[in-house]
């Protein structure tokens, strides 16, 4: 396809959160194609090694050290010189004591605080916000069989919502619509010399970039995490109910993050990023099939070949593979991939 670049390749992206999990793959991403990374990290200690994952762009990737994602004047700061932003630094956990303010104040003051110190540094000219499928979703209708939802749809959930509610998955998806309600308002209301452009990720799973940042497995991601217990539960065990059966793997999250940024015609839109649905038993398959033996004997067998498909909702992520012209990889791929390198992990550790 042709690309028509919104920043020069050489130039500068703030990246928000870039010792996440999908942060670290989006570093690789821009630094591949060329272009310099000035990375926000809590640590020095951990913005040392995250530059040692990269020791072939050494000289290309700098640290911002933004203890508070909410601080305005650090990342007014840290933003000086940048022509654009990666922002995917937002809080995804449901082991919280508070959830208004473990999940929903920090989305949102995040992305406020990014926003303005955007509107501060006048090289920026788009800011790529990480939304959710959470933010499209809404769990109250239930699993909507023959429902097909793309970008086009918004959750209903409010502020409100985040702050009455106990329960740390509403919180989660309140805090995604929340924030990206504000950014679409900002733009509106204030017209900043910058766009934005909003890609909305389901379960995201795949390998990591490097197990360098991985002080042991009870610290791997949300959702990696469920599929390495999965992979370790013995062949006699339950296969898990499937409670979010839309996916995307991280290397194509990453490839679209990195489209929705230079991208022209990516200014201001929003863009539904799945490879679409699968179940439990699926990925129990799946490994089974291609992991070693003595691995796979770990996996649960359930009921082989059985499928969830045509019992809920699926995704059309039509537009960004036309607008973006980005590609998906199978699930297989993403689970047998990381399954394996967390093995490796495992056995070296």
């Amino acid at each position: 396809m042709t690309y028509e670049p919104t920043i020069p390749r050489n130039s500068t992206v703030l990246v928000t959160g870039g010792t996440g999990f999908i942060g670290m793959h989006c570093i690789e991403t821009l630094l591949h194609h060329g272009f310099k990374v000035k990375a926000t990290v809590r640590s020095h200690k951990k913005g040392e090694i995250l530059k040692r994952c990269f020791p072939r762009y050494s000289s290309k990737i700098s640290i911002g050290l933004i203890k508070d994602i909410t601080d305005t004047k650090s990342l007014i700061r840290e933003i000086k010189g940048c022509s654009a932003v990666l922002h995917l630094a937002s809080p995804y956990t449901y082991n919280v004591k508070d959830c208004f303010s473990e999940l929903v104040e920090p989305a949102l003051e995040g992305t406020k605080a990014i926003l303005k110190a955007a509107e501060s540094e006048s090289k920026v000219k788009r800011v790529v916000i990480t939304s959710s499928f959470a933010a499209v979703f809404d769990a109250t209708k239930g699993l909507q069989p023959g429902v097909v939802l793309n970008e086009d749809q918004f959750s209903p959930l409010t502020i409100a919502d985040g702050c009455s509610t106990q329960d740390p998955a509403v919180a989660y998806r309140a805090s995604k619509i929340v924030a990206e309600r504000y950014a679409w308002n900002f733009i509106k209301q204030r017209r900043p010399h910058f766009d934005i452009s909003v890609v909305c990720p389901p379960m995201v799973y795949g390998p990591l970039v490097s197990t360098a940042l991985l002080d042991n497995l009870d610290h791997l991601n949300f959702s990696n995490t469920c599929i390495w217990k999965m992979a370790n539960l013995g062949a006699d065990s339950p296969v898990p109910p499937t409670k979010g059966p839309v996916y995307v793997d991280v290397r194509d999250l990453a490839e679209a993050e990195y489209r929705a940024l230079i991208l022209k015609q990516a200014g201001n839109e929003r863009f539904m990023v799945s490879a679409g649905d699968f179940c439990n038993q699926e990925i129990c398959d799946v490994l089974r099939q291609s992991l070693s033996h003595d691995r796979a004997r770990n996996v649960p067998v359930g009921t082989p070949g059985q499928r969830m498909s045509g019992s809920h909702y699926t995704t059309d992520s039509s537009k960004a593979i036309t607008m973006l012209g980005i590609s998906f990889r199978s699930i297989e791929n993403s689970v047998v991939d990381l399954v394996n390198q967390l093995y490796e992990y495992q056995i070296s550790h």
